[in-house]
C-alpha cells in the first residue's frame, strides 16, 4: 500500500504531549480519519470508488466489459 507523506502540525504543548506518551500521530490520525469516514459512509464509499478508479486509470488496466457478467454468472452457479 502506498502511504503518502503528510505533514501534521501540532501547538508545541499537544507536541511536548505527544513525544511524552510516545505517541504514534500516523497510527492516530489514520484511526481518527477512519471514524470520521465511519460516519460519513456514503461520501466515503465514493471517495474510494474515484480513487481505485484513478489508480485502474493511471496502471492502464482495460478490464473487458463482459468480465464482470461472466464473474457475477460464474458465482451465481455455485
Amino acid at each position: 500500500m502506498r502511504m503518502p507523506n503528510r505533514t501534521v502540525y501540532l501547538p508545541e504543548e499537544l507536541d511536548e504531549l505527544s513525544r511524552h506518551f510516545e505517541l504514534n500521530l500516523s497510527q492516530l490520525t489514520q484511526q481518527a480519519i477512519e471514524r470520521v469516514a465511519a460516519e460519513r459512509e456514503d461520501e466515503a464509499l465514493a471517495v474510494r470508488v474515484k480513487a481505485a478508479s484513478d489508480r485502474i486509470r493511471r496502471l492502464e488496466i482495460d478490464w473487458p466489459p463482459q468480465s464482470l457478467q461472466e464473474e457475477r454468472a460464474q458465482a451465481s452457479e455455485r
